[in-house]
């Protein structure tokens, strides 16, 4: 999966997407009164790599539905965060695709 895919997605999903500075991370999934945000920070975002691998995290927070409240528990964070990042490992590299090169190696 591509970059340009992935931001197809965020524009039929009618997500917006916004470059800006972000202290401590290089994504935000933000859903304030049923709108859609991803933030993403390009100076931590230094090639379309790192770029896609942001957005589909972020993606992910938003397909799982996996938010949480600023004051959340450290235990939700982590599940909500889990969920978002394993929701983007699928969707950057599907199963049968990974089975198949794991099977090309042996």
């Amino acid at each position: 999966m591509n970059l340009e895919y992935i931001e197809e997605i965020i524009d039929r999903e009618k997500i917006n997407l916004i470059d800006t500075y972000l202290e401590n991370t290089a994504g935000a999934y933000i859903n304030y009164e049923k709108i859609n945000i991803i933030m993403f920070d390009s100076s931590k975002t230094e090639n379309s790599l790192k770029k896609k691998e942001v957005l589909s995290e972020e993606l992910g927070h938003y397909f799982t539905d996996s938010t949480y409240k600023f004051n959340s528990s450290l235990d939700l964070v982590s599940k909500q965060e889990y969920r978002a990042k394993k929701w983007s490992y699928y969707t950057l590299i599907p199963y049968e695709k990974l089975k198949s090169a794991i099977l090309k190696r042996y």
